[in-house]
């Protein structure tokens, strides 16, 4: 065996070239049948190479379109639970602001915010609501945590509502507990105060502050801030008192309009 190997190693061009000469005179001179056998196996040996590369070729190219089906499929299915998620997020606020009780004679009427504006904080939001639906200038807003503000000013399919962090916005409030009375209102550099509350009034951290109804615009009742400090000078009539909103004024989405029914 070594020297069959030894003798084709050393002779092998010689070989192949009497190989060929062989499968060339079978071809020309050689019965039919053996010239199938030979061609067939002649083509077989040159071209299943070329087969195999262009087999693995599809076959990658079938895995590509595969991969990529796959990675639409999955982000479809990755939007489709995100939208699935929000609208879960937004039937909580929504169910946590129907368990709110209105004030007597009045009922919710759900708007959408359509755009916001304001520098440091939202000021001013528009919503997706207007006279078509009834609604009017100094109806009250609301959301799932307390007061947002009021229409300022309504078009045929939208309002304007002013903000209570918008700082020409007054609001006639009381403490819920002592039932003692001030002004709230917003500024930049101070935030949400109880303006005008007097000195020697009973006030607390942690007291929640309310609408008192007084002024026609707000209906008692609504939630505004917690006291979040009280300063009390000597020789001031009246007291500091800084509030902590009650709404996240960041992360408005739905609100509601606090509409009068009407009598029977």
């Amino acid at each position: 065996m070594n020297w069959i190997s030894s003798q084709y190693a050393r002779h092998w061009r010689n070989i192949n070239l009497v190989l060929a000469c062989i499968l060339s005179l079978m071809l020309i001179f050689g019965p039919k049948v053996i010239n199938n056998y030979v061609s067939q196996g002649i083509l077989s040996s040159l071209y299943y190479p070329f087969f195999k590369l262009k087999r693995g070729y599809e076959l990658l190219k079938m895995d590509a379109v595969d991969i990529t089906d796959f990675r639409q499929a999955l982000m479809e299915s990755s939007v489709r639970l995100s939208i699935y998620e929000e609208r879960i997020r937004e039937n909580d606020r929504l169910r946590s602001a129907l368990g709110f009780d209105p004030p007597a004679s009045y009922k919710l009427f759900p708007t959408k915010i359509v755009s916001v504006s304001g520098t440091i904080i939202p000021s001013r939001v528009v919503v997706n609501r207007g006279a078509s639906d009834s609604i009017a200038v100094d109806y009250s807003v609301i959301n799932q945590q307390g007061l947002v503000g009021r229409v300022e000013s309504v078009g045929p399919d939208f309002s304007a509502i002013q903000l209570l962090t918008d700082p020409g916005n007054r609001v006639a409030a009381r403490v819920a507990s002592s039932r003692e009375m001030g002004i709230v209102k917003y500024s930049p550099t101070d935030g949400m105060t109880l303006g005008h509350f007097p000195r020697n009034g009973k006030i607390v951290v942690g007291d929640t502050i309310i609408t008192s109804g007084l002024g026609g615009v707000y209906p008692p009742g609504l939630v505004v801030g917690i006291v979040s400090d009280v300063i009390r000078f000597e020789k001031e009539p009246f007291c500091n008192v800084s509030l902590e909103p009650i709404v996240n004024f960041r992360s408005l989405e739905e609100l509601f309009i606090l509409m009068q029914e009407r009598l029977q």
